[in-house]
């Protein structure tokens, strides 16, 4: 298997190829941290920061979604797997009440950022630090009926913080920086260090919790449940109607497929009205239709023509705006038949993981795999409507030549598209994707190598 690794650039800037593409320029792969090294370095920059040692160095990863894209917060299955790439938090503990706060991420770093605890709500404190700060909110609102989890009184915290994820790159940078503080918080306080699965889904939905009431963005927990209770080699499948899990081994599905991220140097930011507006289009629909959540319109095993039938009822009761809360009609029928399709795919993907591939589907589970991401992208685009330039050209180029198959993931409006390769294609179609975004004058994009890793946890105690 091949490793991937940031190559020099290699630049020759006056030579250019056939489609207008500088020749010589290799592209950029954003190769997989060194977390030990980055324990030492982060321990002693922490010490040289705040005159103290920290007590450790908590990591949690980012996600890369196979499917499930704007459907957790209506009840659908997800089908995401956590990276090889993340958030690391190193903190000691204070004893006044204050979050004394620094990331090393050059677009954020403003130096310590310091927020009193009892100041903590709803929009506040705003920006990178709402992340932080939401997360140890959130804890306490979840020791309330979850005592071992308790923080003392006057709980506060230096924490410096470093990602090896593209911000805003669609890859979950967010629910790392959130996964990754509350980790911090809970190994202070309590001293634990392995948790179990149950008291690793408290914590993800209080990081849930914390990115939508502090930060204020339309998450559905997603992003935060694959951070915190994936296995390494496998990809979660996370039921949304009541969060369960089951892990499947990814192994099967990719065989002699390598998947590849791309991120396009388009960073999004989910707080925004693109994404709460689709939301609320999607809700609008379901309240139209009289779902509480709109997953159950369909029953246990979805088929396409399940879809068909609620489109239908949807067309035949003709519903206006006032029905639907003043809210465009066609953006949300839109909205609706996205969502619809996107249950049916991830239904289609745990099939494959469960059962494995009929011997009659053309190019076996990788094929199907493939067919079905290149079916989330359209659906991403013309009905979620959540997608841009970059990522369609990076999706269309990728698939002439030779991907499996390719989608934008995370909530859209930018970020990241994931590919399928064969992994004797890797390279060329890296190359060509590289070159088509070059020639089109749009933001260079960089490569990740994708791999289903380990959940969050506390890195190193003497990290020194």
């Amino acid at each position: 298997m091949t490793t991937y690794r940031s190559p020099s650039p290699g630049i020759d800037a006056s030579a250019s190829g056939a489609d207008g593409a500088p020749e010589g320029l290799k592209p950029i792969w954003i190769e997989h941290p060194d977390l030990e090294a980055m324990g030492r370095r982060g321990f002693r920059r922490f010490r040289s920061e705040f005159a103290r040692d920290p007590e450790g160095i908590w990591m949690a990863p980012g996600r890369a979604n196979l499917n499930g894209e704007h459907i957790d917060f209506l009840g659908g299955r997800c089908l995401p797997m956590a990276l090889p790439y993340g958030t690391l938090v190193a903190a000691a503990p204070r004893t006044d009440g204050l979050l004394r706060m620094r990331t090393l991420e050059p677009t954020l770093d403003s130096g310590i950022v310091e927020v009193p605890v009892d100041s903590i709500g709803p929009g506040t404190p705003e920006g990178w630090t709402g992340y932080v700060a939401g997360a140890l909110w959130a804890l306490r609102i979840a020791a309330e009926s979850h005592p071992e989890l308790a923080v003392p009184e006057n709980f506060g915290a230096d924490l410096l913080i470093r990602s090896t994820l593209p911000v805003g790159g669609g890859l979950s940078s967010s629910a790392a920086l959130e996964c990754a503080a509350i980790l911090a918080f809970v190994g202070m306080s309590t001293g634990h260090r392995d948790l179990d699965d149950q008291t690793r889904a408290v914590l993800a939905h209080a990081c849930m919790m914390a990115e939508v009431q502090v930060v204020g963005a339309a998450t559905g927990g997603l992003d935060q449940t694959a951070s915190l209770r994936s296995l390494p080699g496998h990809v979660l499948s996370l039921d949304c109607r009541d969060f369960s899990i089951t892990h499947h081994p990814i192994a099967p599905l990719v065989e002699g497929h390598r998947l590849v991220g791309v991120d396009t140097s388009t960073p999004h930011w989910l707080g925004g009205d693109d994404f709460s507006s689709r939301r609320k289009d999607a809700e609008a629909a379901a309240r139209f239709l009289g779902a509480e959540r709109l997953r159950d319109l369909l029953p246990e095993s979805p088929e396409a023509a399940d879809v068909d039938a609620v489109l239908a009822r949807w067309d035949a009761a003709d519903p206006g705006p006032a029905d639907l809360d003043g809210r465009d009609v066609a953006g949300c029928r839109r909205r609706l038949r996205h969502a619809l399709t996107e249950m049916l795919r991830s239904e289609r993907i745990d099939a494959l993981l469960r059962d494995g591939a009929p011997d009659a589907l053309p190019g076996g589970a990788p094929g199907e795999l493939g067919r079905i991401l290149t079916e989330g992208h359209a659906s991403m685009r013309d009905d979620a409507e959540a997608s841009f330039a970059t990522a369609d050209l990076i999706v269309e180029t990728a698939l002439a030549h030779s991907a499996a198959g390719a989608r934008l993931i995370g909530g859209g409006f930018g970020g990241s598209v994931l590919a399928l390769l064969p992994m004797n294609k890797v390279d060329s179609v890296v190359e060509a994707v590289d070159r088509a975004v070059l020639a089109a004058g749009l933001p260079r994009p960089r490569f990740l190598c994708i791999e289903a890793s380990a959940p969050g946890a506390q890195l190193c105690r003497d990290c020194d």
